[in-house]
């Protein structure tokens, strides 16, 4: 008579626990890494986005936006000369030109640091804060710290 088998050798088992730890091993890191691709991902759409808004009130006011004014300015109503109003309507007829500011994805801080040396051509890499734009010239980036780097190495406040 023949013996039939049941169940799986320890061999087979191993073979099989193995080939798991080998996938995991594999597949593991990338998941880990989600949220700070997601966060990068984030940051360079809201940096997309900005620069272009930037842009489109350069066109429409004939200058750039003001830093003491930079967040009013880009979620209120503007008049040709840059002023606020509550309403969009008569010579407030620019913007809104988003809901809100966002928040930077890393500190989650919606502040607006600027400068008007034209010089200044990235944030001073010094702390880490919301957004620093740059009124003279229109340059707009994360306020991070140099220490806070991408991947490869480079620093998000150079994005």
């Amino acid at each position: 008579m023949r013996r039939t088998r049941r169940g799986f050798t320890l061999v087979e088992i191993l073979i099989v626990v193995l080939l798991l730890a080998i996938l995991a091993a594999i597949v593991l890191p990338q998941f880990l890494d989600a949220p700070r691709q997601a966060r990068e991902s984030n940051l360079l759409d809201n940096l997309s986005k900005f620069r272009m808004l930037v842009e489109l009130y350069r066109h429409q006011h004939a200058r750039l936006p003001t830093g003491d004014e930079f967040a009013s300015q880009m979620t209120k109503p503007t008049n040709f000369e840059g002023e606020v109003g509550e309403q969009r309507g008569g010579e407030f007829k620019y913007g809104p030109y988003i809901e809100q500011m966002p928040p930077n994805p890393f500190t989650g801080l919606r502040t607006i640091r600027s400068t008007t040396t034209a010089a200044d051509l990235f944030p001073p890499g010094d702390a880490d804060g919301g957004w620093w734009y740059n009124e003279t010239t229109g340059r707009f980036y994360a306020d991070l710290s140099d220490a806070r780097v991408n991947s490869r190495g480079e620093p998000y406040n150079r994005y």
